[in-house]
């Protein structure tokens, strides 16, 4: 028996549902054979996401109002999303296959870390949206388009999987992708129609092949027809506006610098705290070694067989043999233990060092 749309209202009497038991809530009412939610929300978090009907053959469909952060978080294959309106921080976080569309703008980080699916924006998304996105072989690339622009250090290590930035309603703007994006991209590729400036230099700006309008002209289909906005398409076909950027071969980038040099040169003036703390630029080492590891190891020579395997496998070189005696040097050592591991005989124990470093 065909169920009907489940309505919801997070908000009677003054008193708001809490997040625990509308997720509760949606998941009772999927046991009972519901796939088509009405949510009027009030700031929820992760609504649609997760979300799993028994019978896998019916899709779930959520029409979202007023929803909090992480809408379609982790959200499934066989999920479909409908926010109207704006919403807040996290759409789509780690999409896992599910399509989400947004009639308006979406905050920060939109598309974090999206492994698959399709997340449709008509407006504009924050600062880091696309960052992290990869791609599972096994499954469809994640798809991730936005109508009008996208904020500063977007697409941050990106890994695989498609952006697509349109730049509608974005005249005067120096970039449609802000400041510093595409940092530490190694995957992936990104479609923007617009002017883009302060760009990384671990990618590169291309013009469109054959394949590209091949593709970006069947993708706006689906896209202007879902967010409703179908008289755009002549607007925003005209490929010789449109850019594609990838990131650089590693074996082809030239002049490698250290991470002090590009924290004083490239990264943001004053460092990221620089109104609160006056940054010295200094780059520690992020193992311990001498007097600041709170574990040692301590060699028992007394069931050893002098089968070497503790110093082949050490990954610092830190242990010697003098004398038949087995040594660890504290200032190459970083307390890792493989040492103790591999050895047959138990000759190695980590023991604390903390009164050294008190």
């Amino acid at each position: 028996m065909k169920k009907e749309i489940c309505k919801i209202e997070t908000l009677k009497d003054n008193k708001r549902m809490s997040t625990q038991d509308l997720l509760q809530l949606i998941a009772t009412k999927i046991d009972e054979g519901y796939t088509n939610f009405d949510i009027n929300a009030c700031g929820q978090h992760n609504i649609g996401g997760s979300s799993w009907a028994k019978n896998r053959d019916k899709e779930l469909i959520f029409n979202v109002k007023n929803p909090g952060q992480r809408v379609g978080a982790m959200a499934l294959p066989g999920t479909k999303i409908l926010v109207e309106g704006s919403a807040p921080a996290d759409v789509g976080w780690l999409n896992s296959g599910a399509k989400i569309i947004v009639y308006g703008d979406c905050g920060d980080t939109a598309a974090h870390c999206a492994a698959g699916g399709k997340i449709f924006v008509s407006g504009r998304v924050g600062t880091r949206s696309g960052a992290l996105m990869k791609h599972d072989p096994k499954f469809e690339l994640p798809e991730f388009w936005v109508l009008k622009n996208a904020g500063s250090f977007g697409f941050e290590f990106m890994g695989g999987g498609i952006a697509v930035i349109c730049g509608y309603e974005c005249d005067g703007l120096l970039s449609v992708l802000g400041s510093r994006s595409c940092v530490g991209m190694v995957g992936g590729t990104i479609y923007v129609r617009g002017p883009v400036s302060e760009i990384s230099d671990c990618v590169c700006i291309n013009s469109l092949n054959d394949e590209d309008i091949q593709f970006l002209s069947s993708g706006m289909i689906e896209f202007l027809k879902d967010i409703k906005k179908d008289a755009l398409y002549s607007e925003l076909t005209k490929w010789s506006d449109w850019k594609k950027i990838i990131p650089i071969n590693p074996v082809l980038r030239k002049n490698k610098i250290s991470v002090s040099d590009f924290r004083k040169e490239h990264w943001v003036n004053g460092g990221i705290f620089g109104d609160f703390i006056q940054d010295d630029f200094v780059v520690y080492d992020l193992p311990a070694v001498g007097n600041g590891r709170v574990r040692v190891p301590k060699w028992n020579g007394k069931n050893c067989v002098d089968c070497k395997i503790c110093l082949n496998n050490c990954p610092q070189s830190a242990i010697t043999i003098e004398d038949n005696l087995y040594k660890s040097d504290k200032d190459k050592c970083i307390g890792c233990s493989i040492c103790s591991a591999v050895c047959p005989k138990n000759c190695w124990e980590m023991i604390s060092n903390r009164k050294e470093i008190t």
